[in-house]
């Protein structure tokens, strides 16, 4: 009799479980602002610009071809000081999400830029930006090789500089320690059907494994900002540890490193840090969502610009 009643206890348990989640629950999914969408990063350097224009998509609305979120027909300005002195062009017939144009003169500090995008379906998009200052000096830049190890035994090499932060304003500063990664890879046949290799190479950022300064902000591509309202008008120095590029040998390696320290606005500051949260948080279920820090107005993305310096270390 027990038997009977564990059974059909079993049964209506099993039961209720499938209906329970077999349900279908109808609700109204919420409206999203259309919008344009892109992320324009400009240093002092450049002489030229390259915006790819794409729109906002909703979670469940289907991408299925590029065509469904790039967007083509835009007006794309480049205004300076309130005067319009560039419109980028298509990059190209099966590009004309890409936008290009050769800045008429080299950027410099002072003036206001703005990037101006237009489109008939969408709200124009506008952001405002100026160049910050350069940082005043960078000195005593040391690079030591194999320092210490990590915790797994791999070396670590640590580099260090001081920089004479300037007091007039508020700076923002990033620190980007990056290399070549070279491969030996096949690139095709000779005319003989004999296979051709060749050594090629991309831009390896290797990051900062720890900097001793709890103010530190972790930001994109290894990159690391901090602000200068802990040492404002005072000379700061940085010390920061990577990994080497000898790939696990153990070895100390020739590698030459090239280090970017970049005197960043609030709006890259931001930006940069948010999108690194957010990123680091995707794959942890119980972390709080991180909205990426947006200063397009009616768009979506980020308008930012940056002074640089650009040191080779060997």
């Amino acid at each position: 009799m027990r038997s009977i009643f564990f059974l059909l206890a079993s049964a209506i348990l099993f039961s209720s479980c499938q209906n329970f989640f077999s349900q279908t629950i109808d609700t109204d999914l919420p409206d999203y602002d259309q919008g344009l969408v892109f992320h324009q990063l400009i240093s002092d350097t450049d002489e030229s610009i390259r915006l790819e224009l794409s729109k906002k998509v909703g979670v469940f609305e289907p991408v299925k071809t590029d065509k469904d979120w790039f967007i083509t027909g835009a007006t794309v300005e480049w205004w300076q000081d309130g005067q319009k002195i560039l419109v980028l062009t298509p990059l190209s017939a099966d590009s004309g999400f890409v936008y290009v144009g050769k800045f008429p003169s080299a950027l410099i500090i002072g003036p206001e830029y703005e990037i101006r995008v237009s489109h008939p379906n969408f709200e124009t998009v506008r952001s405002v930006q100026k160049i910050p200052a350069k940082a005043t000096d960078i000195q005593q830049l040391k690079l030591v090789r194999d320092v210490t190890t990590d915790p797994s035994g791999a070396p670590l090499h640590e580099l260090s500089f001081v920089i004479k932060d300037n007091p007039s304003e508020q700076n923002y500063y990033e620190f980007q320690i990056s290399s070549d990664y070279f491969y030996f890879d096949y690139i095709g046949d000779d005319p003989q059907g004999m296979p051709i290799y060749d050594t090629l190479s991309y831009t390896y950022y290797n990051g900062f494994d720890n900097t001793f300064d709890q103010n530190i902000e972790n930001g994109t591509r290894g990159g690391i900002l901090i602000s200068d309202q802990f040492f404002n008008g005072q000379d700061y120095k940085f010390i920061g540890r990577f990994s080497p590029n000898s790939w696990g040998s153990g070895s100390t390696d020739t590698t030459i490193y090239r280090l970017a320290i970049r005197n960043v606005t609030k709006e890259y500051y931001q930006w940069s840090v948010s999108y690194n949260k957010q990123y680091n948080a995707q794959d942890n279920p119980f972390a709080e969502p991180i909205a990426v820090y947006n200063n397009l107005e009616n768009g979506l993305g980020i308008f930012a610009m940056f002074n640089e310096q650009r040191f080779t270390i060997k």
